[in-house]
């Protein structure tokens, strides 16, 4: 039987496993979800482990290293699928920026001062916390694009005093 204290006492020594695949994947791990993902996958390991089958420790690299490709993959389709739901509902024509909007006179000032692209950056990126990637495919420009319109929107905002 497996207990709280073991498994403990296997993080302790096997976490730089877990880092050693994050780094070896070039994966960056912002909000700790490709580390629990490792967690899980070494819990995984020590349950499911046969000593006939070879060493733990190489048993452990396996089960890591696939559950982060697994994640990586499975948060690719995500994003693909959620990526071609906007573009459908760009197409449909259901992506009306004024429905969500809650302060429209404070975005109305601020529409006012910037350019429409840099609007649209604003629009995309701070109220629907939207990636340049995203931006710039719904948009229909490149990326590099996309980030002049924020570096020159955020250089006006802050003349203004917006502090965005």
């Amino acid at each position: 039987m497996v207990t709280d204290e073991m498994f403990e006492r296997l993080v302790l020594e096997s976490e730089d496993l877990i880092h050693y695949h994050i780094h070896k994947l070039n994966i960056w791990d912002r909000n700790g979800d490709f580390y629990a993902e490792g967690l899980f996958a070494l819990w995984n390991a020590y349950r499911t482990y046969d000593p006939e089958a070879g060493t733990l420790k190489s048993y452990m690299h396996w089960k890591v290293r696939n559950a982060l490709i697994d994640k990586i993959r499975k948060d690719s389709r995500t994003y693909e699928q959620e990526e071609e739901i906007a573009e459908q509902m760009v197409q449909e024509g259901r992506d009306t920026w004024e429905d969500e909007i809650t302060d429209e006179l404070l975005w109305k000032q601020v529409k006012a001062s910037l350019t429409p692209n840099q609007w649209k950056w604003v629009y995309h990126y701070i109220i629907m916390d939207r990636s340049i990637a995203q931006i710039a495919h719904l948009e229909k420009v490149t990326p590099d694009a996309v980030k002049n319109w924020g570096r020159h929107a955020r250089k006006k905002l802050k003349e203004l005093g917006t502090n965005m």
